[in-house]
């Protein structure tokens, strides 16, 4: 048993769900093992430089407790990749339902999206909102995997695209499925790791939840469809002024930042133990 102590609780806590899912996907401990000294490197490398001072084998051993041959090892790796790219986006599938409820022509009266034709010459269609966002792929191409997905229908009388999931949540594909799951909660971590360092003063990202315990199933159940809703809807209205904003300032050569917020709901029912307070 590890000593207690306020920051390893909080990281065990973390972890556990991690390590359950690497369990689940088959990673044994040496291979995260592996995973996580490439990291120690890489981050020390990106974040602990001193100024004007190049950045040594033995400081990297000195704040990570890794031998120097190892830290080489990483090192050389980390140079043949590019270790400091952006995290890539999920293609333009995400872009494409995000324009269609993001307003006109896309959507209706009521501001919800509307069932489009899958082509046409003139006027509004699936080809063209695809066209909109990506002209790199064929529209048909976009509308099978989207099919495929889940997240459209076509109708078989009059080959009609209808919307029907209000979201790119990627179930059926698992390469796409574990780019979402690392982006959102690589985000999320990144923006709770901010806010932790910058203690005692307040961190620089919005980061709140609300916690009850002592709730029965059927109140679990109001407040889930309570969350879903209040959520659904905010995360809607934001979805619909970044489309605005980006567009507007489409050629902007400022226009280089990355936003992304995100709205998760937990419940159980089991003992405080299993990792719930």
């Amino acid at each position: 048993m590890l000593p207690q102590n306020p920051f390893g609780d909080a990281l065990s806590r973390i972890l556990r769900p991690l390590v359950r899912v690497m369990i689940a996907r088959g990673m044994a401990f040496p291979e995260f093992a592996g995973r996580v000294k490439e990291l120690y490197v890489e981050v020390c490398n990106r974040h602990f430089r001193l100024e004007a001072k190049r950045l040594t084998d033995s400081r990297i051993s000195l704040l990570t407790g890794l031998q120097r041959k190892d830290i080489r090892l990483v090192r050389t790796r980390l140079e043949t990749t590019d270790g400091d790219a952006e995290p890539q986006g999920a293609g333009p599938l995400p872009r494409i339902l995000a324009r269609w409820m993001g307003g006109a022509p896309y959507t209706g009266q009521t501001g919800a999206p509307r069932s489009l034709p899958r082509s046409g010459a003139e006027g509004v269609s699936f080809e063209t909102l695809a066209a909109e966002v990506s002209r790199d792929i064929h529209p048909r191409t976009v509308l099978d995997e989207l099919i495929r997905l889940g997240l459209v229908e076509q109708s078989d009388d009059d080959g009609r695209v209808s919307l029907i999931a209000p979201a790119y949540l990627p179930s059926g594909d698992d390469a796409a499925l574990l780019g979402y799951f690392g982006a959102n909660l690589g985000d999320h971590a990144e923006a709770a790791a901010t806010n932790l360092l910058a203690a005692p003063k307040p961190g620089p990202f919005f980061e709140r939840s609300v916690h009850y315990n002592q709730l029965t199933p059927e109140a679990l159940a109001e407040l889930d469809t309570m969350a879903r809703q209040l959520q659904g809807a905010a995360l809607l209205e934001l979805n619909n002024r970044a489309l605005e904003l980006q567009q507007r300032d489409d050629g902007n050569d400022a226009a280089t930042g990355r936003f992304r917020c995100g709205a998760y709901i937990f419940r159980s029912i089991g003992d405080a133990s299993k990792g719930e307070d």
